[in-house]
């Protein structure tokens, strides 16, 4: 590898670990904000970081767990592994909606509807987001092929 390569694989991986407390904060932001929007009261950031800290740590446990059991199953019933991936995927949604609104709902002291309501408002949020970063970058591509 030369210099070159190696001093932009150092630039890449800085920008990648400066990029951690940008996501940690747009994340803790976005749950803060879909609190407010469901009529909850505004947590502050130690606290949002801490529920979501718990909730995806419970989550990345439970799916791990689920990943294992459905890979498992699959290769028993001689079904491809991508397959399997899109199956723990379309699993592992619900079990994110149950524990993050059972977790939100016992640490926030409210009612299990009222974490539901926050969890659909989170992703409903990070959607858009999405959303519109794909409209922008596909902008991008069309503006580029008809130049």
């Amino acid at each position: 590898m030369g210099p070159q390569q190696l001093l932009f694989v150092c630039f890449f991986c800085l920008f990648l670990l400066m990029l951690v407390p940008v996501t940690l904060f747009l994340l803790t932001f976005i749950y803060r904000w879909s609190c407010v929007l469901c009529g909850l009261p505004k947590p502050t950031v130690v606290v949002a970081s801490g529920i979501m800290f718990v909730a995806w740590l419970s989550l990345v446990i439970a799916v791990g767990v689920l990943r294992t059991i459905v890979h498992a199953v699959c290769d028993a019933a001689g079904v491809q592994p991508w397959e399997a991936g899109i199956i723990v995927f379309l699993l592992a949604l619900p079990l994110d909606l149950l524990i993050s609104a059972g977790i939100e709902s016992g640490l926030m002291g409210v009612r299990f509807g009222k974490g539901v309501e926050v969890w659909y408002t989170q992703r409903l949020i990070q959607l858009s987001i999405v959303a519109a970063i794909a409209f922008v970058i596909a902008l991008i591509f069309l503006i580029q092929q008809l130049v």
